[in-house]
């Protein structure tokens, strides 16, 4: 494996005296995807508060390109070049595609004593941005007249903009079509090849199976297995995730593109079981690709 890009190690932190995770090790490369799974309550949420500066871990280390690391809020994950791609995301739907591409570094220009936005190299800098997503839109375009997808690779151009050097997608596949997710994941495909180090959270098993590198499984707040994703199954990802064998005959998932297989329209959206929580899920509810 590559060197860690992000790395922790014994992490634990406890709300009421209730462990929501427990000496947990983890650790992405550059140019790697970590695949983070496991059934609502496992403890990812938390895992990901720690790491994005929301709440500190009572007990651990973490690590960034090998110096400490220990964010105070979420300002200092953002210095560290860490960006979040939430299921629900952080935009602003009144503002334009390249606002929120930009918000909080807008170019300005000096106009007498006024500062005033830069119109013209907002729209080069943000037109740069969305040629490099392939999103085909005006920099001026209102956020509220895109699509969900359309939203989220916004939303990755933001991660572009900062140089993210780890990006974290939080089960971003929700409201997507299927279009829209195969473009997702052909914009992931490049930012591995740029050797971006990303953590991906699905419960959306074949996704998840079709991208990581590696795979790492919580049950109960505790890392449960970890290693290569080619040697896992759904079965296997499935029993370690609730710690009951699955049952039926699962065949092992290749790394070929599982969304090809998909029986859903080019454009109607993933189903709604594709982010159910494991702890009310058969197994066989894992397999959302299948649609």
């Amino acid at each position: 494996m590559s060197d860690a890009i992000l790395r922790l190690e014994g992490i634990g932190k406890a709300f009421a005296g209730i462990h929501a995770v427990r000496n947990v090790d983890l650790s992405v490369g550059g140019g790697r995807i970590l695949g983070l799974i496991g059934q609502n309550g496992a403890g990812k949420s938390t895992l990901m508060n720690i790491i994005g500066g929301v709440v500190r871990p009572d007990t651990g280390t973490m690590a960034i390109d090998g110096a400490p690391y220990a964010p105070r809020d979420p300002g200092d994950a953002v210095a560290a070049r860490i960006a979040f791609i939430h299921q629900e995301l952080t935009l602003f739907t009144n503002l334009t595609v390249a606002e929120n591409v930009f918000l909080g570094d807008l170019p300005s220009l000096r106009v007498g004593p006024l500062a005033l936005i830069d119109r013209k190299r907002l729209a080069a800098r943000a037109r740069e941005l969305l040629q490099e997503i392939s999103l085909d839109i005006a920099p001026e375009t209102p956020l509220e007249r895109l699509s969900p997808g359309e939203r989220q690779l916004v939303e990755i151009a933001k991660a572009i903009r900062l140089d993210a050097r780890l990006i974290i997608f939080d089960e971003p596949t929700t409201s997507l079509t299927h279009r829209e997710t195969e473009r997702l994941f052909r914009l992931i495909g490049r930012l591995r090849e740029r050797g971006t180090a990303m953590i991906y959270i699905s419960h959306v098993l074949p996704d998840v199976m079709q991208l990581a590198d590696d795979i790492t499984v919580l049950r109960d707040g505790e890392k449960v297995a970890g290693g290569p994703v080619g040697d896992f199954d759904i079965p296997k990802a499935i029993t370690m995730m609730v710690g009951v064998p699955s049952s039926g005959s699962i065949r092992r998932v290749s790394r070929a593109p599982v969304i090809a297989s998909c029986s859903r329209p080019a454009n109607s959206p993933r189903p709604a079981s594709s982010a159910t929580s494991a702890s009310s899920c058969t197994p066989a509810r894992f397999l959302a690709c299948s649609g």
